[in-house]
Protein backbone atom coordinates (compact mmCIF):
# COMPACT_ATOMS: atom_id res chain seq x y z
CA UNK A 1 0.00 0.00 0.00
CA UNK A 2 1.27 3.09 -1.09
CA UNK A 3 1.10 5.14 2.17
CA UNK A 4 2.10 8.17 0.42
CA UNK A 5 -0.43 8.88 -2.12
CA UNK A 6 -2.64 7.83 0.90
CA UNK A 7 -1.41 11.41 2.53
CA UNK A 8 -1.93 13.06 -0.78
CA UNK A 9 -5.67 11.59 -0.77
CA UNK A 10 -5.92 13.07 3.02
CA UNK A 11 -4.06 15.94 2.28
CA UNK A 12 -7.08 16.94 -0.28
CA UNK A 13 -9.46 16.24 1.90
CA UNK A 14 -8.23 18.70 4.61
CA UNK A 15 -7.10 21.75 2.01
CA UNK A 16 -10.65 21.20 0.59
CA UNK A 17 -9.02 21.57 -3.16
CA UNK A 18 -6.60 19.76 -4.96
CA UNK A 19 -4.55 23.07 -5.82
CA UNK A 20 -3.45 24.18 -2.34
CA UNK A 21 -3.29 20.01 -1.57
CA UNK A 22 -0.74 20.18 -4.64
CA UNK A 23 1.18 23.03 -3.09
CA UNK A 24 1.46 21.47 0.48
CA UNK A 25 2.73 18.16 -1.08
CA UNK A 26 5.17 19.89 -3.33
CA UNK A 27 3.84 17.61 -6.40
CA UNK A 28 2.61 19.45 -9.45
CA UNK A 29 -1.63 19.45 -9.69
CA UNK A 30 -1.59 17.18 -12.56
CA UNK A 31 0.35 14.54 -11.43
CA UNK A 32 -1.95 14.63 -7.87
CA UNK A 33 -4.89 14.35 -10.31
CA UNK A 34 -3.72 12.03 -12.08
CA UNK A 35 -2.80 9.83 -8.99
CA UNK A 36 -6.23 10.03 -7.64
CA UNK A 37 -8.04 9.47 -10.84
CA UNK A 38 -5.95 6.08 -11.09
CA UNK A 39 -7.44 5.55 -7.42
CA UNK A 40 -11.16 6.00 -8.05
CA UNK A 41 -10.67 3.83 -11.34
CA UNK A 42 -9.49 1.30 -9.21
CA UNK A 43 -12.12 1.58 -6.51
CA UNK A 44 -15.13 1.96 -8.94
CA UNK A 45 -16.19 5.28 -7.74
CA UNK A 46 -15.15 8.53 -7.34
CA UNK A 47 -13.59 10.04 -3.76
CA UNK A 48 -14.33 13.96 -4.35
CA UNK A 49 -17.31 15.47 -5.57
CA UNK A 50 -14.89 18.15 -7.78
CA UNK A 51 -15.44 21.50 -7.12
CA UNK A 52 -13.48 25.16 -7.94
CA UNK A 53 -13.75 26.35 -4.66
CA UNK A 54 -14.42 23.18 -2.12
CA UNK A 55 -13.68 19.81 -2.78
CA UNK A 56 -16.13 17.29 -0.59
CA UNK A 57 -15.98 13.36 0.14
CA UNK A 58 -18.93 11.62 -1.32
CA UNK A 59 -20.03 8.88 0.72
CA UNK A 60 -17.05 6.58 -0.42
CA UNK A 61 -14.80 9.14 0.01
CA UNK A 62 -15.80 9.51 3.53
CA UNK A 63 -15.15 5.88 3.94
CA UNK A 64 -11.81 5.48 2.40
CA UNK A 65 -10.43 8.54 4.00
CA UNK A 66 -11.70 7.20 7.88
CA UNK A 67 -9.45 3.92 7.08
CA UNK A 68 -6.98 6.26 5.77
CA UNK A 69 -6.28 8.36 8.82
CA UNK A 70 -6.33 5.88 11.12
CA UNK A 71 -3.24 3.60 8.62
CA UNK A 72 -1.61 6.89 9.39
CA UNK A 73 -2.12 6.99 12.87
CA UNK A 74 -0.41 3.84 12.91
CA UNK A 75 2.27 4.16 10.56
CA UNK A 76 3.08 7.34 13.23
CA UNK A 77 2.77 5.56 16.18
CA UNK A 78 5.18 2.29 14.31
CA UNK A 79 7.71 4.92 13.24
CA UNK A 80 8.01 6.49 16.60
CA UNK A 81 8.26 3.11 18.55
CA UNK A 82 10.80 1.78 15.64
CA UNK A 83 13.12 5.29 16.33
CA UNK A 84 13.32 4.29 20.02
CA UNK A 85 14.07 1.04 19.65
CA UNK A 86 16.59 1.95 17.17
CA UNK A 87 17.90 4.90 19.70
CA UNK A 88 17.44 7.44 17.11
CA UNK A 89 16.16 10.95 17.88
CA UNK A 90 15.66 12.33 14.80
CA UNK A 91 12.08 13.36 15.14
CA UNK A 92 9.65 15.87 14.32
CA UNK A 93 7.74 16.53 18.03
CA UNK A 94 4.66 18.52 17.72
CA UNK A 95 2.83 20.26 21.11
CA UNK A 96 0.40 23.03 21.33
CA UNK A 97 0.24 25.30 23.53
CA UNK A 98 -2.68 27.80 24.57
CA UNK A 99 -1.97 31.47 24.07
CA UNK A 100 0.04 33.16 27.11
CA UNK A 101 1.20 30.81 28.93
CA UNK A 102 1.86 28.24 26.98
CA UNK A 103 4.90 30.12 25.71
CA UNK A 104 6.25 31.08 29.16
CA UNK A 105 6.33 26.99 29.86
CA UNK A 106 7.46 26.37 26.81
CA UNK A 107 10.80 28.82 26.55
CA UNK A 108 11.40 27.68 30.01
CA UNK A 109 11.87 23.79 29.96
CA UNK A 110 12.51 23.74 26.07
CA UNK A 111 16.47 24.52 26.95
CA UNK A 112 16.13 21.47 29.22
CA UNK A 113 14.34 19.10 26.53
CA UNK A 114 16.68 20.22 23.65
CA UNK A 115 19.88 19.55 25.97
CA UNK A 116 18.46 15.64 26.02
CA UNK A 117 17.35 15.66 22.63
CA UNK A 118 18.95 17.41 20.48
CA UNK A 119 17.98 15.84 17.12
CA UNK A 120 14.15 16.32 17.72
CA UNK A 121 12.80 19.56 15.83
CA UNK A 122 9.84 20.76 17.84
CA UNK A 123 7.34 22.78 16.34
CA UNK A 124 5.20 25.05 18.85
CA UNK A 125 2.07 25.32 18.05
CA UNK A 126 -0.58 28.62 19.46
CA UNK A 127 -4.20 28.02 19.43
CA UNK A 128 -7.25 27.79 21.89
CA UNK A 129 -7.69 24.45 23.43
CA UNK A 130 -11.02 23.06 21.54
CA UNK A 131 -9.00 23.45 18.75
CA UNK A 132 -6.16 21.86 20.11
CA UNK A 133 -8.31 18.40 20.81
CA UNK A 134 -9.43 18.30 17.51
CA UNK A 135 -5.78 18.41 16.37
CA UNK A 136 -4.79 16.04 18.99
CA UNK A 137 -7.27 13.76 17.96
CA UNK A 138 -6.53 13.66 14.37
CA UNK A 139 -3.03 13.41 14.90
CA UNK A 140 -1.65 16.87 13.89
CA UNK A 141 -0.08 17.07 17.58
CA UNK A 142 1.15 14.86 19.71
CA UNK A 143 1.36 17.15 22.82
CA UNK A 144 -1.10 20.03 24.13
CA UNK A 145 -0.51 22.35 27.33
CA UNK A 146 -4.79 22.68 27.78
CA UNK A 147 -6.54 23.80 30.80
CA UNK A 148 -10.02 23.26 31.37
CA UNK A 149 -12.67 21.29 33.62
CA UNK A 150 -13.49 17.55 33.82
CA UNK A 151 -16.62 18.06 31.82
CA UNK A 152 -15.05 19.44 28.79
CA UNK A 153 -12.04 16.83 28.93
CA UNK A 154 -13.16 14.31 25.11
CA UNK A 155 -11.72 11.22 24.29
CA UNK A 156 -7.94 12.00 24.18
CA UNK A 157 -5.70 10.96 26.99
CA UNK A 158 -5.62 13.97 29.51
CA UNK A 159 -2.05 13.78 31.80
CA UNK A 160 -2.68 15.70 35.14
CA UNK A 161 -0.60 18.71 35.85
CA UNK A 162 -1.83 21.22 39.06
CA UNK A 163 -5.25 22.58 39.66
CA UNK A 164 -5.39 26.01 39.26
CA UNK A 165 -8.15 28.57 41.60
CA UNK A 166 -10.18 31.29 39.66
CA UNK A 167 -10.33 34.56 41.80
CA UNK A 168 -12.23 37.66 41.70
CA UNK A 169 -9.89 40.74 40.57
CA UNK A 170 -11.34 44.23 41.63
CA UNK A 171 -9.24 47.41 40.84
CA UNK A 172 -7.85 48.66 44.46
CA UNK A 173 -9.63 51.93 44.41
CA UNK A 174 -12.86 50.74 43.83
CA UNK A 175 -15.28 51.25 46.72
CA UNK A 176 -16.14 47.51 47.59
CA UNK A 177 -11.82 46.37 47.15
CA UNK A 178 -11.62 46.83 51.04
CA UNK A 179 -10.30 44.19 52.97
CA UNK A 180 -9.24 42.39 49.22
CA UNK A 181 -5.43 41.12 48.79
CA UNK A 182 -3.25 42.13 45.97
CA UNK A 183 -1.42 38.67 46.33
CA UNK A 184 -4.32 36.13 46.00
CA UNK A 185 -3.18 33.82 47.52
CA UNK A 186 -3.51 35.73 50.77
CA UNK A 187 -7.13 36.72 49.41
CA UNK A 188 -10.21 36.87 51.86
CA UNK A 189 -13.33 35.37 50.37
CA UNK A 190 -16.15 37.32 48.98
CA UNK A 191 -19.58 35.98 47.62
CA UNK A 192 -19.41 37.10 43.96
CA UNK A 193 -23.42 38.21 44.07
CA UNK A 194 -21.54 40.97 45.89
CA UNK A 195 -20.67 42.50 42.71
CA UNK A 196 -23.61 42.35 40.78
CA UNK A 197 -23.98 45.96 40.24
CA UNK A 198 -20.50 46.02 38.70
CA UNK A 199 -19.27 45.99 35.13
CA UNK A 200 -16.59 43.20 34.12
CA UNK A 201 -14.44 42.09 31.22
CA UNK A 202 -15.10 38.36 30.29
CA UNK A 203 -13.68 36.09 28.36
CA UNK A 204 -14.76 35.06 25.21
CA UNK A 205 -17.23 32.15 24.46
CA UNK A 206 -14.62 29.89 22.79
CA UNK A 207 -12.63 29.36 25.98
CA UNK A 208 -12.93 26.74 28.09
CA UNK A 209 -12.89 29.48 31.14
CA UNK A 210 -16.12 30.65 29.20
CA UNK A 211 -18.37 27.87 31.08
CA UNK A 212 -16.66 28.02 34.29
CA UNK A 213 -17.38 31.81 34.73
CA UNK A 214 -20.79 31.69 33.33
CA UNK A 215 -22.09 29.09 35.84
CA UNK A 216 -20.57 31.30 38.45
CA UNK A 217 -22.60 34.15 37.80
CA UNK A 218 -25.69 32.23 37.65
CA UNK A 219 -25.12 30.34 40.92
CA UNK A 220 -24.40 34.03 41.79
CA UNK A 221 -28.32 35.01 40.48
CA UNK A 222 -27.09 37.42 38.11
CA UNK A 223 -25.72 38.33 34.67
CA UNK A 224 -22.96 40.72 35.14
CA UNK A 225 -22.98 44.02 32.65
CA UNK A 226 -20.32 43.36 30.12
CA UNK A 227 -17.54 45.90 29.26
CA UNK A 228 -16.39 43.77 26.23
CA UNK A 229 -15.24 40.04 25.61
CA UNK A 230 -11.59 38.85 24.79
CA UNK A 231 -9.51 35.80 24.17
CA UNK A 232 -6.74 37.22 26.77
CA UNK A 233 -6.87 36.87 30.18
CA UNK A 234 -3.96 38.90 30.51
CA UNK A 235 -5.85 42.24 28.72
CA UNK A 236 -8.85 41.49 30.91
CA UNK A 237 -6.19 41.69 34.38
CA UNK A 238 -5.08 45.21 32.98
CA UNK A 239 -8.56 46.66 32.39
CA UNK A 240 -8.91 45.93 35.84
CA UNK A 241 -5.85 47.14 36.94
CA UNK A 242 -7.16 50.40 34.93
CA UNK A 243 -10.11 50.34 37.66
CA UNK A 244 -12.60 50.16 34.61
CA UNK A 245 -14.13 46.70 35.66
CA UNK A 246 -13.93 43.72 37.26
CA UNK A 247 -13.08 39.98 36.37
CA UNK A 248 -12.93 36.47 36.64
CA UNK A 249 -9.26 35.22 36.57
CA UNK A 250 -7.23 32.17 36.88
CA UNK A 251 -4.51 32.26 39.20
CA UNK A 252 -1.65 33.20 37.19
CA UNK A 253 -2.66 36.12 35.85
CA UNK A 254 -3.48 37.32 39.01
CA UNK A 255 -0.60 39.94 39.38
CA UNK A 256 0.95 41.85 42.49
CA UNK A 257 1.20 45.21 41.73
CA UNK A 258 -0.61 46.94 43.93
CA UNK A 259 -3.10 48.37 41.77
CA UNK A 260 -5.57 45.05 41.56
CA UNK A 261 -6.72 43.52 45.00
CA UNK A 262 -8.26 39.48 44.99
CA UNK A 263 -10.79 38.00 46.27
CA UNK A 264 -11.24 34.43 46.94
CA UNK A 265 -14.70 32.96 46.15
CA UNK A 266 -16.38 30.54 48.60
CA UNK A 267 -16.63 27.73 46.36
CA UNK A 268 -12.44 27.91 45.53
CA UNK A 269 -13.66 27.29 41.40
CA UNK A 270 -10.79 25.68 39.93
CA UNK A 271 -9.85 24.48 36.48
CA UNK A 272 -7.43 21.88 35.60
CA UNK A 273 -3.95 22.20 33.90
CA UNK A 274 -3.57 19.35 32.02
CA UNK A 275 -1.20 17.59 28.98
CA UNK A 276 -3.01 16.01 26.39
CA UNK A 277 -1.97 13.26 24.46
CA UNK A 278 -4.17 11.10 21.59
CA UNK A 279 -6.06 8.52 23.05
CA UNK A 280 -4.06 5.05 22.50
CA UNK A 281 -0.93 7.20 21.09
CA UNK A 282 2.41 5.73 21.50
CA UNK A 283 4.61 7.91 23.55
CA UNK A 284 7.81 7.75 22.82
CA UNK A 285 10.89 8.43 25.15
CA UNK A 286 10.95 12.58 23.79
CA UNK A 287 7.20 12.83 24.58
CA UNK A 288 7.57 10.74 27.99
CA UNK A 289 10.56 13.49 28.85
CA UNK A 290 8.52 16.32 27.97
CA UNK A 291 5.79 15.42 29.74
CA UNK A 292 8.45 15.19 32.82
CA UNK A 293 9.75 18.64 32.19
CA UNK A 294 6.23 19.46 32.32
CA UNK A 295 5.11 18.23 35.22
CA UNK A 296 8.46 19.75 37.00
CA UNK A 297 7.40 22.83 35.94
CA UNK A 298 4.32 23.03 37.34
CA UNK A 299 5.48 21.51 40.52
CA UNK A 300 7.87 24.22 40.97
CA UNK A 301 5.37 27.13 40.45
CA UNK A 302 3.10 25.36 43.19
CA UNK A 303 6.22 25.05 45.38
CA UNK A 304 7.10 28.49 44.59
CA UNK A 305 3.44 30.28 45.11
CA UNK A 306 3.40 27.87 48.55
CA UNK A 307 6.38 29.47 50.17
CA UNK A 308 5.39 32.85 49.29
CA UNK A 309 1.84 32.14 51.16
CA UNK A 310 3.88 30.41 53.91
CA UNK A 311 6.54 33.74 54.22
CA UNK A 312 3.50 36.27 54.24
CA UNK A 313 1.49 33.99 57.27
CA UNK A 314 4.98 33.78 59.15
Amino acid sequence: MDLHLIENIVCIADERSITRAAEKRFVTQSALNQQLQKLEEELGTPLFIRSRANWQPTPAGEAYLAAARQMLLLKKDAYAQIADYAEKSSRHLTVGLIPERGIDMFTTIYPAFHAKFPQIQVEPVECRVTLMQHMITAGQLDLGLATLTQKQQDGNEYHYMADEEIVLAVPASHSLATGGSPDWRCAREKKLEVFSEESFVRIYQQSTLFSLTEDLFARAGFTPHVLFSTASNLSKYRIVSLGLGCALLPTVYAINDGSVVYFRLPSRPSWQITMCSRQGAYLGKAEQAYLELCRNYWISAAQGADSLLAKNKA
